[in-house]
This record gives structure tokens, sequence and C-alpha cells, in this order.
């Protein structure tokens, strides 16, 4: 009897369409925890921003990413962006919940927190942290603060374990995820009047359906008609993004009405600023290359030696 052949599914490739095993940033916290084990492993400077961050050294970082993953060639640019896109996010959250606790974490070195401490005394930086706390607490339309009950997991993530289990991941399906209780009350106002309309238009989509009276339920649509309903009944934003969705909508389209919507148009400038820089880069000079990659080696020694 001929044997059947098993599948090899590379845990360590990197793809968007996700297929063969292969993972993406937003879905798979393996590469979040990846992005932050390099940040951690070569934090040299006291870079309480993604901007303070060094062009080097986000490269060096890039770098090491490059040793945990693999991909297509062909994707580069777009794994670098989205490479910086997650480590911008990661590094402020991981230096937002050092500066919360007032305690040093072990990957920065004492010099580098005494003048990021500093820094964050001054009138200019205290004046941005209240604006800062100021829009987080913005109360909307007397709805009080957003607040949602995912952690750390993106909502994209939550879609993923939805889908593994079968369950309904339709966008509806994923705002109560993340924004509702075991009790089935809401950690949002927004999300709970969002909830009442949704169940409002549900009905009265199901009663149109039902002409034979055998009461048709909400499992009868499709997972696209739900999504159409939760849009309409959520909104757009200016922005051009849809409340309770997080991650879903970022950096990719969403079907909407049958058809589907381009991510805002500030973040395709910035993935195109960024990728045609990355473009400029590679038509740089043999000589820069090789100067560069001297560089590059000698850093990722120094990383090595110094957390070793």
């Amino acid at each position: 009897m001929e044997e059947i052949a098993h599948v090899v599914r590379d845990i360590r490739v990197l793809h968007p369409s996700r297929r063969n095993g292969a993972k993406w940033f937003k879905h798979n916290t393996e590469v979040s925890t990846q992005v932050r084990k390099v940040i951690e492993g070569c934090f040299k400077g006291p870079w309480y921003s993604w901007k303070k961050v060094p062009h080097f050294y986000r490269e060096a970082w890039f770098s090491t990413f490059q040793t945990k993953f693999e991909w297509d060639a062909s994707i580069d640019n777009l794994v670098q962006a989205n490479f910086e896109n997650l480590a911008a996010t990661r590094l402020k959250g991981m230096i937002s919940l050092a500066k919360s606790n007032g305690e040093k974490p072990d990957w920065i070195l004492s010099e580098y927190w005494r003048v990021m401490s500093e820094y964050w005394r001054t009138p200019k930086a205290k004046e941005k942290s209240e604006k800062a706390r100021t829009s987080r607490l913005f109360n909307r339309d007397g709805l009080g603060a957003h607040s949602h009950r995912s952690g750390s997991r993106s909502y994209a993530k939550v879609k993923d374990v939805l889908e593994a289990n079968n369950e309904d991941s339709s966008f509806m399906a994923v705002m109560k995820k993340t924004h509702q209780k075991s009790d089935g009350s809401y950690v949002d106002k927004r999300a709970q009047l969002i909830a009442e309309r949704y169940d409002e238009y549900v009905r009265e989509r199901l009663s149109q359906m039902d002409s034979t009276g055998e009461g048709l339920t909400a499992d009868s649509l499709t997972q696209e008609e739900k999504n159409e309903i939760y849009v309409k009944v959520a909104g757009i934003s200016k922005q051009g993004r849809v409340f309770g969705l997080g991650s879903l909508q970022s950096g990719a389209p969403m079907p909407l009405d049958g058809s589907s919507v381009s991510p805002p148009p500030e973040e395709v400038d910035a993935l195109s600023r960024r990728v045609e820089e990355l473009e400029n880069e590679l038509v740089k000079s043999r000589e820069d290359k090789l100067l560069f990659q001297k560089r590059l080696e000698a850093m990722e020694s120094f990383c090595f030696s110094t957390s070793s």
C-alpha cells in the first residue's frame, strides 16, 4: 500500500496568505514575540520613541529578525515595512509599560534609563503625555473612554481563533469577543449600542428573507451579510476606520456591501513612501553596500557579545 506523504509545515515562513503554516505579522503572536526579543537584545540607546532609534540600528534589528524567519525575496520590501510598523508599535508599548511601572527593565542599561527618565520629567514631555492621556480618555458623545478585553492579542488573532474553533468569525463576533464580559454585559458603551442596533438590523433583514414564516435565525445569514450589517451600524470614521475591528482593517481591504474598501489614505501614503525609500536604498553602489555590510556585521558581533 502506497504511503501518504505528510505535508511539512514550516513555521519559520512568513507570507501574508498564511498558507501551509506560514505566519504573518498581525496574525501570529510568535512574530510579535520575536520582534520584542530583537529589540530587547540590542537596545543600545535612550530611545523613548521609534523616531529616536537611529536608522542603522533599525537595520540591525531587521537583520537579526531575518535570522528568525524566512520569506520569498519578492516580498522583501513588504516584510521590512511590516516589521518596522510592528517594531514601532512594540517599542512604544514596551517603553510605556516600563515608564508606568517606574522601574528599569533588564534590557535597558542604567545610563540610558537615566537619560530617558530625565526626558520624561521635562515640561515638553509632560505636556505631550497629558495630551495623549486626554485623547485616550476623550468622551465620545457621552459614551466614555474606549475599552476592550482583547489584551495583547490583535483582533486578527481573535478572528483566527474563532475560525479555528469553527465559530462565527464575523465582525460582530469579533467585536463581542473583545468587548463583552462573560455575563453578557459590555465594557464599552458604544459597543453595547452597536450590538443592540446590529440585532435590530438582523431581525429586519431576516423578516425580509422569511417569506415562509419558518422563523430564520442569524445563522441563516452569510458572513458577508453579517459584516455588511455591522459596518452599516458601526459606521466608518473620517480616517476610514470601523469601530471594534482593530487590526482587521489595518493595511488590508475590508468587504463592505460586497465590494472592498482600501486602507486609509495616510496608511497607503506612509507605506508607499517607505517602499520608495527601500527601493532607493537598493540602488546604492556596490561599495556602499559592502561598507554597510561590514558595519552591520560588526554591530551584530557587538550585540551578540554584550548579550551573551
